[in-house]
């Protein structure tokens, strides 16, 4: 195989515009994939993040014409990074994976919300039973979700009915700005929302990734000791309202605090917010299940803990990737650091630049981000957290 041929193998190409024209962005984009897909390939696969103001159908519209055969997955943001211009708002950004070995299917389930596990069922069978050279090779999958109850909805069920308890899921829940809770999902042409789209990878591919909540803690680790799926009622002897205004004082935006969830003897976390609470009962509400028996611990997300932890995120993932060569990454950064990091924002991309300078990347600003804490666990629902996921070519190939 001469040096040409081997470029074929696995390569991903970004585009990014911000335009505030729909046509003109998309044309931008198209462009700039143009001039750097190899001679004679064509995309298998694309994911789309883009701004909610986009006319989302155009979008679509053009992308199909240009590369009828390509797999889209895609949806609305709260913010976009990629390679070609860092961090930006209101902008279009498309990544392509070409490959002449690496199988790319995308599926869609719909009505997440009140039937989360049959939508993640729906996507995963829809995905994989559309395998046709790598069927049996399955490896990783990308999730964009709908956010209402992403947290609680059991989409994580339905998808491990059908690809394993542990097989490696990551993504995150599509966003749009000011905290707006409608937000669409993307998949083959078509617009939904309430829904759960999948890309599913098979092949000769390897993945690498590394995930880091931004938790700046303040308190002692407690057990939680009375929870309904993501409801507390008590933490170690107290209400869980109490727990909270021990920290808080009188402040009544629990969301700008967060909790790090540790798992029944385990030292690593997840992040859970905190967006409701009812003194009366005496209950928080957060955004994701946690189980009885979890250590868990009070904290806020403080700007230097925040770029320490896209930071640990790029390395873990760098020095946990066994392929031949990193060929993309794609990254999923919380909404709430946005918020919390204000202008300074921009520093994320500046990091992934910084780490992966020769790497085509893109991702967006979630309403919560997916993967597993590490290699071997069942996918979490996180929040404040940023997801790194490395993909190439594999040492098979």
């Amino acid at each position: 195989m001469n040096e040409r041929e081997a470029v074929y193998m696995f390569q991903a190409i970004v585009g990014q515009s911000e335009d505030p024209l729909t046509a003109e962005a998309v044309r931008e984009v198209i462009g700039q994939i143009r001039s750097e897909l190899p001679e004679g390939m064509k995309p298998q696969a694309g994911i789309v993040f883009c701004s909610i103001d986009l006319d989302h159908a155009e979008i679509l519209s053009r992308l199909h014409a240009e590369y009828p055969a390509m797999e889209v997955i895609g949806c609305t943001t709260d913010g976009e990074i990629a390679s070609k211009k860092g961090f930006t708002d209101d902008s279009l950004v498309l990544m392509v994976f070409v490959s002449d070995t690496v199988e790319i299917r995308a599926g869609v389930g719909k009505n997440a919300a009140s039937d989360g596990e049959g939508a993640g069922r729906e996507a995963a069978y829809v995905a994989d039973s559309r395998l046709q050279r790598q069927s049996g090779q399955e490896k990783f999958a990308i999730i964009l979700t709908d956010p209402f109850n992403a947290g609680v909805s059991a989409v994580d069920k339905g998808i491990q009915g059908v690809l394993g308890e542990a097989f490696p899921v990551f993504g995150g829940a599509a966003a749009a700005h000011s905290k707006q809770r409608k937000t669409f999902q993307f998949c083959q042409g078509e617009i939904f929302t309430d829904s759960v789209a999948m890309l599913l990878f098979a092949g000769p591919v390897a993945y690498s990734f590394g995930i880091k909540g931004g938790h700046s803690p303040l308190g002692a680790k407690e057990p939680v000791t009375q929870v309904a799926d993501n409801v507390l009622y008590r933490i170690g002897e107290q209400r869980a309202f109490d727990y909270f205004r021990r920290y808080v004082g009188e402040y009544d935006l629990f969301m700008n605090y967060c909790l790090a969830v540790f798992p029944a003897g385990d030292d690593r976390y997840y992040v859970r917010s905190a967006p409701a609470s009812d003194p009366e009962r005496g209950s928080v509400t957060l955004n994701g299940k946690v189980a009885e028996g979890s250590m868990v611990q009070i904290g806020m997300a403080d700007k230097d803990t925040l770029i320490e932890s896209c930071q640990t995120s790029l390395r873990r993932a760098q020095d946990s990737f066994a392929g031949k060569n990193v060929a993309a990454a794609l990254l999923f950064s919380c909404a709430g650091r946005k918020m919390s990091m204000g202008v300074q924002i921009a520093k994320e991309a500046q990091e992934v630049q910084a780490h992966l300078p020769n790497t085509p990347f893109a991702g967006f600003y979630c309403y919560g981000e997916f993967g597993p804490l590490q290699h071997g666990d069942p996918y979490l629902f996180h929040g404040t957290t940023f997801v790194t996921v490395l993909i190439g070519e594999s040492e098979e190939a």
